[in-house]
């Protein structure tokens, strides 16, 4: 038999059929979604999918093969009885194809009974399109529809980040080979690591594929990238589970509920009225009318946020002359703002509010979702957040170094504690400037102040990132308290570096020449000292092994002393 009758065979008769894998919130340890991926007859010469598509591709069959495909998976899915979403694999190239009758899956998802949106078109990077413009327009087509968008095999094919982060799809998926070994490979780990913050940037949601072993769910999880989809949980079946438990695969952590500080959005959040998706706008405006005071409702499903409705909002709705009656048996989800802020209960409070005065329109009295773990845990306003940062920088400015405004000592002291609550690895770098005293002596304090601003200078500039501290100890003595400890090393480095470079034309021109200067030492004895260099003790701590910031200033000075030991600038690292 040609491959030609082989595949008119399976069309004709209806002989394909769909297996289902779980996609998965590990966070809030639920499904979200089944991939559909077809299959033919067990022991038919085209049963996978990889010799089925490239004979169809062949035969210039590529149009039929998919809306046969399609077909068969949302009939299969609309049996397992789920309110998950189905996530249906296309080819782009079928919209090249001038016989292929556009909005063909619309039809066929009205024909059957499932709403678009609960559709995501998963337009891989896997097959070879002569135009790369052709995803985007696939992307406008299918948004158009009313179906929600994935970009597959994300790093797979030819389209590469700037594609996707122009077409902000709503989810992404990260191909398999970029989770494979992940938590043996740096590499891969910052690959991941940027996806995820471009992600955080188009409003994408990241999918991780392929997860196989324990070791590369634990790596993703460190990482924060909680959507998941691999044999480690589920392998591909007709009759897939419709839920799983992940306990006993999650890593094990602290319980942080009763730990969270005022420097963390936790401190803001309160419980509020939700409503789920399919209630009904009357009774979201019943509630309004009840509460004059409520200013939002979030709309929450199985513990997740998926919207939030607002009182100005329906108010307006409600208010044209026939407002009741177009809207008040509507379901809430289709007049929510279906992209409002959420944050995790432990981002920082300046984080939340860059992320909020990001928009040109902010309105002080507006609310927003505070998630734990990704599940709904409450909400926050605009205005408890400023009001929350002008008492903490009134309070933080009573601690502050006057000469350089970083935080002293109190700050640093329970920002260590936070980070040692937290049960996660930090690092601690310790700066002390060597030779500074005989400078100061020789120049006098007016300059001996201008390299104290200089350091401070150095330091925010290397660390602008709202993930890393700076302190200001006192004289010369600065810390850094990374969040982050796996670039921590790197930065040093880049500190280190930008110190020497910068130092010199403190100094006189003979001084830089003879490279040192002649002072009185401790011992009352005059000698020369060489130019002012960089003592850093950096210590990477590991989550769980100490509980006080006590024993986290000892061993940063004893890092600190052994970086003094050499002649020259230099970082000395300790892994704890």
């Amino acid at each position: 038999m040609s491959s030609l009758q082989h595949l008119t065979e399976l069309l004709e008769s209806e002989l394909l059929y769909p297996v289902f894998q779980p996609i998965i919130d590990t966070a809030g340890q639920l499904i979200i979604g089944y991939e559909a991926l077809i299959r033919g007859p067990a022991g038919h010469p085209l049963e996978f999918p990889d010799a089925l598509f490239a004979v169809a591709q062949q035969l210039d069959m590529l149009s039929e093969l998919e809306l046969a495909c399609r077909a068969a998976a949302i009939r299969a899915f609309l049996k397992l009885d789920t309110n998950a979403k189905l996530f249906l694999n296309v080819n782009p190239n079928v919209l090249q194809d001038e016989d292929h009758p556009h909005g063909s899956t619309l039809r066929l998802s009205k024909q059957l009974g499932i709403d678009p949106n609960r559709i995501v078109i998963e337009l891989s990077e896997r097959y070879p399109i002569n135009e790369p413009e052709l995803l985007k327009t696939a992307v406008t087509h299918y948004r158009s529809l009313g179906f929600m968008v994935a970009i597959d095999d994300l790093g797979a094919g030819y389209s590469g980040l700037k594609l996707w982060s122009e077409i902000k799809p709503d989810f992404v998926k990260i191909d398999r080979y970029f989770i494979s070994e992940l938590n043996n490979d740096s590499v891969k780990r910052d690959f991941v690591a940027s996806i995820l913050a471009l992600a955080q940037k188009v409003n994408a949601k990241v999918i991780a594929e392929g997860i196989e072993t324990l070791d590369e769910f634990h790596e993703l999880h460190r990482l924060k990238l909680f959507l998941c989809q691999g044999y480690l949980f589920a392998k591909p079946s007709a009759s897939p589970p419709k839920g799983l438990e992940l306990k006993p695969l999650l890593p094990v952590t602290k319980n942080l509920s009763n730990q969270h500080t005022v420097t963390s959005i936790a401190s803001l959040a309160r419980s509020a009225q939700v409503l789920s998706p399919n209630d009904k706008a009357h009774v979201a405006l019943e509630l309004f009318n009840k509460n004059k005071v409520l200013c939002s409702i979030p709309i929450v499903i199985n513990g997740k946020p998926l919207g939030m409705l607002r009182r100005e909002s329906l108010m307006e709705l409600f208010s044209g002359s026939y407002g009741r009656a177009l809207y008040a048996n509507k379901d809430v989800s289709r007049i929510m703002d279906a992209n409002p802020v959420i944050v995790d209960l432990n981002t920082p409070l300046a984080t939340v509010s860059n992320i909020i005065t990001d928009d040109d329109e902010v309105d002080v009295f507006r609310e927003f979702i505070v998630t734990e773990n990704q599940q709904y845990f409450g909400v926050a306003s605009v205005r408890d957040l400023l009001k929350q940062i002008t008492e903490l920088r009134i309070q933080n400015a009573r601690y502050a170094n006057p000469l350089t405004l970083l935080p002293g000592n109190v700050p640093i002291h329970k920002k260590l504690d936070q980070q040692l609550q937290s049960g996660n690895d930090f690092a601690i770098a310790y700066f002390d400037i060597n030779h500074f005293k005989p400078f100061n002596d020789n120049y006098g304090y007016a300059q001996g102040d201008e390299i104290i601003r200089l350091m401070a200078k150095i330091l925010r500039a290397h660390t602008a990132d709202d993930t890393h501290f700076i302190g200001h100890i006192g004289g010369d003595d600065f810390v850094v308290i990374f969040n982050k400890p796996s670039n921590a090393e790197q930065i040093c480095d880049s500190i280190v570096a930008q110190f020497d470079a910068d130092i010199a034309p403190f100094y006189n021109h003979k001084d830089q020449q003879k490279g040192y200067i002649y002072s009185v030492g401790r011992d009352g004895e005059q000698k020369h000292f060489p130019l002012a260099s960089l003592a850093v003790g950096l210590v990477v701590i590991s989550a769980g092994k100490y509980n006080s910031h006590h024993q986290i200033a000892t061993l940063a000075s004893d890092a600190k002393r052994k970086a003094k030991q050499k002649s020259s600038s230099h970082c000395f690292v300790d892994y704890r």
